[in-house]
């Protein structure tokens, strides 16, 4: 008896650096919420061991458990009533409680953006004018956050970046596109869902359009666990022609005069389609084919509508794929033996469209029910690099050809760059990204690691030829160069934002615009 006692004990004793360990070896941040019921279950088992072997009287014992077993629940209880959960602490998930008689969380009043923006002085408006230029779409031109080259200095060791201006803003996740003097994001406004757009030299109000009652958190009040994902609007509008389309966070679509704000027409898409919503709200930035006069937009969670084209003049649908459901993941155009097509990542399986009929040309099934963020990315002239964490890997694809039939096969999958919340940064024959929360390097020959660096937490970043800009996720802002070797910082601003921020930075020329869920900064980037 005295032996199994101790071996017993052992045994409950080693589990917990198990657990650690076990948990410590996926690489994955979501894995630690195993360490809740894993810490539950090890008291528990240590409590019950305690019963059954420890000393003294066993009426001792069991008056002892019954007291800590009794404190456990009035404390549980206790606790219960007195935090109030707040979502995330960052992309690892980790919850954030506040007191309830204090104001952590934001109040409809709260997200009040009524504030004026700070502008710095010194900066004369026609500098400002020379150094901007457009940004229509969501990550860039090809919608893949990488440019060959960079329009400003990549050293700030010598010319730091100015201050612009600086203005409150109200909850969501989107980026800005520019057009002009016109700075277009998305924010929470109380309870209307709206499309801000701001004066880029200055930051004013320009004008502002609201779906009014149109609140993420309202329509999800029921799911608890909508609030992980915060606050607000997450998709970034698209500008085409004098229009703004943008994306709202419960599916509704909006095409306005860029100059005014003045609706043109509206689509509730989701509702229009009879679809699900996204467990953390519809993500994705309309994506608009000039050529064919549509925008194309991500349809229900669920199995049933995954794209649908609208025109682009009346919103009237022109045609649909019925896939196995969206993701938060961006459809973009990619050519392939000389044929343009859009390639969405879905909820399932990842796909090649026609962009005139929306026809399915390919399908790579790629199963799993955790989000799918990252861009897809093209590699040589006929592979496609696919990233995501949660343990699903990241494939390399290789698509081929024959007349008219189209395949698609795996080159290999790594678990080697995660990207959680961003998308890699292609140079050469190397991938980089943020691999759940630190900045790596694999190589596409084969999936294999080379090198992992800093931490800079589930940010967003930009590729400017071999200089990566990114949006670190606690608000600071560092630019540096990547090479094979490693990340050399060239450059940071680490007073940019000062809290959680998993808003994509977006550049114009010179000018970079970079928010969260509380406030905006424009920042004039010195000259090459």
């Amino acid at each position: 008896m005295k032996a199994v006692r101790f071996i017993l004990l052992a045994i409950i004793l080693t589990l917990a650096p198990a657990v650690f360990l076990f948990v410590r070896a996926q690489g994955m941040t979501y894995s630690n919420w195993l360490f809740v019921p894993a810490t539950l279950v090890w008291l528990l088992l240590l409590s019950f061991w305690y019963l059954g072997f420890g000393g003294g009287l066993f009426k001792k014992r069991a008056r002892h458990f019954g007291i800590g077993l009794a404190s456990f629940i009035v404390v549980a209880f206790a606790l219960s009533k007195l935090l109030r959960y707040e979502g995330s602490t960052s992309g690892s998930s980790f919850p954030k409680f506040t007191w309830v008689w204090q104001d952590g969380r934001e109040t409809p009043e709260a997200l009040e953006s009524s504030a004026e923006p700070v502008s710095a002085p010194g900066v004369p408006r026609e500098t400002l004018e020379a150094a901007a230029a457009d940004l229509t779409q969501f990550f860039g031109p090809d919608r893949n956050a990488m440019w060959p080259s960079a329009a400003f200095a990549t050293d700030w060791s010598d010319e730091a970046p100015i201050e612009v201006w600086r203005r409150p803003v109200g909850a969501g996740w989107s980026s800005f596109t520019v057009a002009g003097n016109r700075a277009i994001t998305q924010e929470q406004i109380g309870d209307n869902e709206t499309v801000s757009c701001f004066d880029l030299f200055t930051g004013e109000t320009l004008w502002q359009y609201s779906d009014d009652g149109v609140r993420l958190l309202l329509a999800k009040a029921d799911q608890p666990m909508a609030e992980m994902g915060g606050e607000g609007p997450r998709s970034t509008p698209t500008l085409h022609d004098g229009k703004v389309y943008s994306l709202g966070a419960t599916g509704i679509l909006n095409c306005l005069d860029l100059e005014t704000g003045e609706k043109i027409w509206s689509r509730d898409i989701l509702e229009d389609i009879n679809g699900v919503n996204h467990d953390w709200g519809v993500a994705n930035a309309p994506l608009i084919l000039p050529e064919q006069g549509t925008v194309v937009l991500p349809g229900s969670k669920g199995p049933g509508v995954t794209l649908i084209a609208l025109d682009l003049e009346t919103g009237e649908t022109r045609w649909t794929y019925e896939g196995k459901g969206a993701t938060y993941s961006s459809a973009r155009v990619i050519e392939f033996f000389g044929t343009p097509q859009i390639v969405s990542v879905n909820l399932k399986d990842v796909t090649g469209h026609d962009p005139e009929t929306g026809q399915t040309l390919w399908t790579y099934d790629w199963p799993g029910n955790f989000p799918k963020v990252g861009q897809p990315n093209k590699v040589g002239e006929d592979r496609l690099f696919l990233t995501a964490s949660y343990g699903m890997g990241s494939p390399l694809l290789k698509l081929s050809k024959d007349g008219g039939s189209w395949a698609v096969e795996r080159v290999w999958n790594s678990t080697r760059l995660k990207t959680k919340f961003s998308s890699a940064a292609m140079i050469g024959g190397y991938a980089y990204g943020l691999d759940e929360a630190r900045l790596a390097c694999i190589n596409l020959a084969d999936g294999r690691i080379v090198w992992k660096g800093e931490k800079y937490g589930f940010g967003q970043h930009l590729l400017f030829g071999d200089h990566l800009i990114i949006q670190a996720e606690q608000g600071e802002v560092v630019i540096g160069q990547l090479t094979p070797e490693g990340f050399t910082e060239t450059g940071r601003i680490d007073d940019a934002l000062s809290s959680m921020t998993w808003n994509a930075p977006a550049v114009a020329g010179r000018l970079l615009l970079v928010r969260n869920d509380k406030e905006a900064v424009c920042y004039l980037l010195p000259s090459s």
